[in-house]
């Protein structure tokens, strides 16, 4: 199983998991056509779709999933005005699209947001956690976490001075997604013990550095670490022990 990084930033997000059986589409901020090439054109891989709240840069194409028939699992605000092929979820209920088995949690962000723990056979258990300023809850027996980065507080305040920020960005920044530090916070509360990879997403274009986010939280986990970025395409097949 790999993982294959359509987009992951504030323009647009979407992550492919995949094998030559079968595909889940993670986030809808990229176009079908997208995910069809990413596949060799074979869309009927793709088992679903989650996508973890509303706004444009991860839900864009939404009605063109779901008029193409896939089946997309979001929030429900996320299907306003789509009227077929959609499945609002509730958080803490067990999902299941082909060999993926899907339970949503709610995060906190400015609007309604879930995270998603993903279990296939072939990865072992995925956590997705984007687009949150916090997550206190800790979750069993992690073999990939795909999490966010967004930003470094010092980076965001030297911006902020120098003019390139306004300080509304920081305001905005503190209550919707996740700074660094919290970024570490939440993988060190985790049990890495049978942990294969992080993958950090949503890096902010001005807010952030990936080299030093990816050694950083390299050195406190001694995990290996990649900073999601179009193209990247990961190994996550599970690893026997």
């Amino acid at each position: 199983m790999r993982l294959t990084v359509l987009a992951s930033s504030s323009r647009a997000n979407g992550y492919l998991l995949h094998n030559q059986r079968e595909a889940l589409v993670i986030e809808a901020g990229v176009s079908l056509l997208q995910v069809t090439k990413a596949l060799n054109f074979r869309l009927g891989l793709v088992k679903g779709c989650v996508v973890t709240h509303r706004h444009r840069d991860h839900a864009r194409y939404v009605r063109q999933y779901a008029d193409a028939g896939i089946t997309v699992l979001a929030p429900g605000d996320v299907f306003e005005g789509i009227h077929h092929r959609y499945h609002p979820i509730l958080p803490g209920k067990g999902y299941k699209l082909g060999g993926f088995k899907i339970i949503p949690f709610e995060v906190t962000h400015d609007v309604p947001c879930f995270g998603y723990l993903i279990d296939h056979p072939d990865t072992g258990r995925v956590l997705f956690l984007t687009d949150t300023y916090l997550c206190e809850y800790q979750f069993p027996d992690l073999n990939q976490i795909i999490i966010e980065a967004n930003y470094a507080d010092d980076i965001l305040e030297e911006n902020i001075i120098s003019g390139i920020e306004h300080l509304s960005k920081r305001e905005r920044l503190l209550t919707s997604h996740m700074e660094l530090e919290t970024s570490k916070a939440v993988l060190m509360a985790q049990d890495l013990s049978d942990l294969q990879n992080i993958i950090l997403t949503h890096l902010s274009d001005r807010n952030s550095d990936e080299e030093r986010f990816v050694n950083e939280i390299n050195a406190v986990t001694r995990k290996p670490v990649y900073a999601a970025k179009a193209e990247l395409s990961i190994d996550l097949t599970l690893k026997p022990y």
